[in-house]
């Protein structure tokens, strides 16, 4: 899940910092998930795929 939300991210042409921000989420925990350091739970991955606008299937990977 980590590099999908990076690509997701790059693709919106956001810095982590950027999207941490947008979603309200600390910048290290961010940092976190996209290296595969940590498990993100449900309410975090609402608040990125709103800050992103898309799915939450699309950010866990059921939608392309």
């Amino acid at each position: 899940m980590g590099s999908r939300l990076q690509r997701l991210r790059k693709r919106a042409g956001w810095t982590q910092e950027q999207l941490a921000r947008k979603a309200r989420v600390p910048l290290t925990t961010l940092r976190e998930w996209e290296q595969g350091r940590r498990a993100m739970r449900l309410e975090a991955a609402v608040k990125l795929a709103v800050a992103l606008s898309i799915s939450l299937d699309e950010l866990v990977g059921l939608k392309r």
